[in-house]
């Protein structure tokens, strides 16, 4: 018999310092290359506003992958871009973990946990792996009473990420062939370093196409931004610093008001953060609130994982006596919200289980910097590289 294994996404240190920058330039590479992948396959079923946190598909799918074998280990490394030596992997993300921790300026948090079938016994080393790696919480979990086992799971995320995701699965998912159910769950919240003065906001229009515009509350502010113009991508880029200098906002604006479009057809380019100069720019930019919720079992089928979801999954590095697992599931939730003090942006996934510088400030007129058309825009984590928010807004 096949059981089964739920994923739910919400978001050893090295001997020394260049090692351990090595290690976080490696993850930061791959890492960007998967987010695009994502980013990609959503643009097939998302048409309007949208937000994802690849980051925390990557943690669990990564937590995942340290009970995969054979295929199923080869499919998940290759699409995470992880390396091939389990050894690597866990320093990777024990590298990884520090920077994921919150400051006085600013809060930022990444959880994971893994919700155990009563009666399941788990693998010593992937336990070891899971807790010791990853600090993943661990609990037993009665999923033959699925409503009251996905009401504690969704209490867990809605903890974690300040009750900004709610209902992240639903009993209907949890049966009594479910074994695991593995969630992260990331959460930020922070204020901008030149914040907007409520009493500036104003209601506009924004263009949704070159014609039609909806009127929206858009927050205006003119002072010193890092600002960028890009030629090949016929867009311009704009930084929000938030307070610390750890995490940004980066908004990628194209020049048309229908740019958007050609725009993702270089994401990997729009996404690569440019190298920005200081300018007095003009900023308008809305007021937003964005929550998305993303099935990961299509988007990881087209970019590679095959086997995971099938009878013929490996994941015997899971189970103490190497039971027949797949996955049956992977599930995101993600939530954003811009206003003039800041950002709050959230999320969880999960995967269930069944068995089977100086600045020089120029005397000029201030650039323009006007996001009252489609754009796109994600939160780097500036010392890692990565963004770990990704999303588009297309209309109000």
């Amino acid at each position: 018999m096949q059981f089964n294994l739920l994923i739910l996404i919400f978001g050893l240190l090295s001997s020394s310092f260049a090692e351990d920058s090595q290690i976080l330039k490696e993850f930061s590479t791959g890492y960007n290359e998967f987010t695009s992948d994502v980013y990609k396959e959503l643009l097939k079923t998302n048409s309007g506003n949208f937000i994802v946190c690849p980051l925390s598909a990557d943690i669990i799918l990564a937590l995942t992958n340290s009970g995969a074998q054979g295929q199923t280990a080869k499919e998940l490394t290759t699409i995470l871009r992880l390396p091939e030596n389990p050894d690597k992997v866990q320093e990777m993300f024990k590298a990884i973990s520090p920077h994921l921790q919150s400051s006085e300026k600013y809060t930022l948090s990444s959880a994971n946990k893994i919700y155990i079938k009563k009666g399941f016994e788990i693998n010593d080393q992937y336990k070891k792996v899971a807790v010791d790696v990853f600090d993943s919480e661990m609990q037993n979990i009665d999923f033959s009473d699925n409503e009251a086992a996905a009401s504690e799971i969704n209490r867990w995320v809605a903890d974690k990420t300040h009750n900004k995701i709610q209902n992240l699965i639903s009993s209907s998912m949890l049966n009594d062939d479910t074994r695991t159910v593995l969630i992260n769950a990331i959460y930020f919240h922070g204020k901008w370093i030149h914040q907007f003065d409520t009493r500036d906001t104003l209601m506009l229009p924004f263009y949704v196409n070159s014609k039609d515009h909806v009127d929206t509350d858009m927050m205006r502010l003119t002072d010193q931004f890092e600002y960028y113009e890009s030629s090949e991508l016929n867009a311009r880029f704009l930084k929000l610093d938030y307070e610390g200098g750890d995490v940004s906002m980066h908004i990628v604006l194209p020049n048309e008001r229908e740019g958007l479009a050609d725009l993702e057809e270089k994401i990997a380019v729009a996404l690569a953060s440019p190298n920005y100069s200081y300018e007095k720019v003009s900023v308008l930019i809305p007021k937003f609130v964005i929550e998305t919720q993303i099935k990961f079992k299509p988007i990881l089928q087209a970019i590679g994982v095959k086997s995971a979801f099938e009878d013929y999954a490996n994941f015997r590095g899971v189970g103490a006596k190497q039971e027949n697992l797949k996955i049956s599931e992977v599930v995101q939730k993600a939530f954003i919200e811009v206003e003039e003090k800041g950002t709050t942006a959230a999320a969880s996934t999960a995967v269930l289980q069944i068995q089977t510088l100086s600045i020089i400030i120029p005397i000029n007129p201030p650039k323009k910097f006007h996001a009252d058309h489609p754009f796109l825009f994600y939160l780097r984590l500036n010392k890692l590289g990565i963004n770990f928010f990704v999303g588009r807004y297309k209309s109000p």
